[in-house]
């Protein structure tokens, strides 16, 4: 990968101040060589000579070249980071945005840690090598090319020996920069290990301590950081054996230069002020030198990182609106699942196997079977986060494929068992995805949740934040805001995955009545375990191994002595099992 090429997109917008901070990255280098050359007449004139006017030439002269040496770097430094610190706002912002379009295959196949890793590590990385990487690559080089002129008018001949130091020193960092970048690739990928068995960790802990798997847990956290701990030092022997070696070679050439100058001096054939200017012009330009080795290593660094993050740039999606698709204004016939077969990637076992269901509108269709039957898949196929591998899913007699994506999921409104909430404010979690919504509506729409009791009493009500997932809710509470937020939505089509599962009988009694408030009317899919949840269902769908293995109304199940009779008999023992309903179901 170019990395190079890569990042010149973002850097094209700001090229004038580019410019500018490379002129002023060569007034820098001028400076330099100035107050090199001004060596010469000092050293003849004022050490040799004795001529006391040099003296006022050197006070005066040398304050000046720095005063003005440091106004330019000021510039260059202010400029570099500035551009350094917006590339890496905007490429920042790029990943949060392309993240949230890809689709879910991505983030099923790839560890949540691995991908903050990129998006915090290397990206700081990639902003350290943006601020100051260009900042000494220019400087110094300019640097080098303005001390090498002055090294060629004081004499031409010592200047070739100097220049005996770049083959040297370019092979020295052509062959460490390539175990550089080798070594830093690999570190940074086992960095996102580390970041998952972090967040693992974090999010597990309770697990963890209940199982006392807390010494299991460290000892593998412990063997992928040994693994980091040594790409670590690969990188770090190729970073500390590349100064040592360019000064040892430095010093070689500067072996040779003392021995020739030292000979001309004493045949007169070049004077003390001639000598001690070349040495200063060759110490000056050694030090930048060296400084490109030492910088070699942060660069590798660098684009390897660029090249970590361009790789989860250049992922694309896999779900995407069709071009000039017609938007869904909401449902008016039925969704139909038409042989639908899906398998998750790297998975033997198909999730669904050639699935048929037809869902009215107006109609309460639940579909039941044990953990791991495909129903979470089907959930997932009717939202559109994968597309089924043959056959279709149709809503009013089109192919999902075939409407705007964006509208359709603006019209199908969720609420799962586990609700999720952000650290935002009660009205921010309410009025999620609405673009223009106003208290009142949000208001509304809690009351109707029975969220609003609750609600009035938090520290600011409607503008309390909630914390980290909701932390500071009851999982009681927390469904109701989901209800809330799907009520506010006001969708067509109305997806409840297990939203009562995981709530204790109290807790459900309340929430199944809001529940019915919000299905009032309008078309439903209950995705159940326990079959307490599905009372309210005009036809009941039995999915088994990725197959709907029976269908029909719940005496008509249960008369048939089937997988539902089975699970009917297991959780007998359980209240409210489901009530027989009127057996009508329009648009069936």
């Amino acid at each position: 990968m170019n990395v190079y090429a890569r990042f010149l997109p973002y850097l094209k917008p700001y090229r004038v101040r580019f410019f500018q901070a490379c002129l002023a990255m060569g007034g820098v280098a001028i400076f330099n060589g100035a107050s090199i050359y001004v060596l010469k007449p000092i050293v003849n004139h004022l050490f040799v000579s004795r001529e006391f006017q040099v003296l006022w030439l050197a006070v005066v002269g040398i304050p000046l070249l720095v005063a003005m040496k440091t106004v330019a770097s000021y510039i260059q430094n202010y400029l570099m980071s500035w551009i350094g610190q917006r590339v890496t706002q905007e490429v920042r912002e790029e990943l949060f945005r392309h993240l949230h379009a890809l689709d879910a295959q991505f983030f099923s196949q790839h560890k949540s840690g691995e991908i903050l890793a990129r998006v915090t590590n290397d990206l700081n990385t990639v902003q350290s090598t943006l601020n100051f990487i260009p900042l000494y690559l220019i400087r110094d080089s300019l640097t080098v090319v303005v001390l090498t002129a002055v090294l060629f008018h004081l004499n031409w001949r010592f200047a070739l020996l100097a220049l005996l130091a770049i083959p040297v020193a370019s092979t020295i960092l052509s062959v460490l920069g390539r175990k550089m970048r080798e070594s830093s690739l690999q570190s940074q990928a086992i960095m996102g290990h580390l970041y998952s068995r972090f967040q693992e960790s974090l999010q597990g802990m309770m697990v963890i301590k209940a199982f006392n798997y807390e010494e299991g847990a460290i000892e593998k956290f412990q063997e992928e950081n040994l693994s980091f701990f040594n790409q670590m030092m690969r990188y770090l022997r190729a970073t500390a054996l590349s100064g040592p070696l360019m000064e040892f070679g430095g010093s070689l050439i500067l072996a040779l230069l003392i021995y020739y100058g030292g000979r001309e001096i004493i045949g007169g054939r070049m004077t003390p002020g001639d000598f001690f200017a070349f040495l200063g012009a060759f110490f000056a330009a050694y030090a930048p030198v060296k400084n490109l080795a030492r910088l070699n290593s942060e660069l590798q660094r660098g684009m390897a990182s660029g090249e970590r993050i361009f790789q989860l740039l250049d992922q694309k999606p896999l779900i995407l609106s069709a071009s000039g698709a017609p938007a869904f204004s909401g449902l008016q016939k039925a969704v139909r699942v038409e042989g639908a077969w899906f398998c998750y990637p790297g998975r033997e076992r198909p999730a669904l196997k050639g699935v048929d269901l037809a869902i009215g509108k107006g109609e309460v269709v639940a579909v039941v079977g044990p953990s791991g039957s495909g129903k979470s898949t089907l959930v997932q196929l009717l939202l559109r986060l994968y597309d089924p591998e043959r056959g279709r899913i149709l809503y009013d007699d089109r192919d999902l494929r075939d409407w705007n994506l964006h509208s359709v999921r603006d019209q199908i409104g969720l609420v799962t068992q586990e609700t999720v909430l952000f650290n935002d404010t009660v009205f921010q979690n309410v009025a999620l995805g609405r673009p223009v919504v106003t208290l009142a509506q949000v208001e509304e729409a809690c009351r109707v949740a029975d969220a609003a009791g609750f609600i009035a009493q938090l520290p600011q009500e409607y503008q309390t934040s909630l914390g980290d997932r909701g932390a500071k809710l009851s999982g009681g509470q927390r469904q109701r805001l989901a209800i809330a937020r799907a009520i506010l939505k006001n969708p067509s089509f109305l997806i409840l995955d297990e939203a009562t599962s995981s709530l204790d009988s109290a807790s459900e009694d309340a929430i199944q009545k809001a529940l019915e408030t919000l299905m009032a009317g309008r078309t439903v899919l209950l995705i159940a375990h326990r079959l307490s949840t599905i009372a309210m269902a005009q036809r009941i769908c039995v999915l088994h191994q990725g197959e709907i293995v029976e269908e029909g109304t719940h005496r008509e199940l249960l008369s048939q002595s089937g997988l539902y009779h089975r699970l009917y008999d297991i959780q007998k023992t359980q209240p409210s099992l489901p009530q027989p309903r009127p057996e009508h179901a329009p648009g069936h």
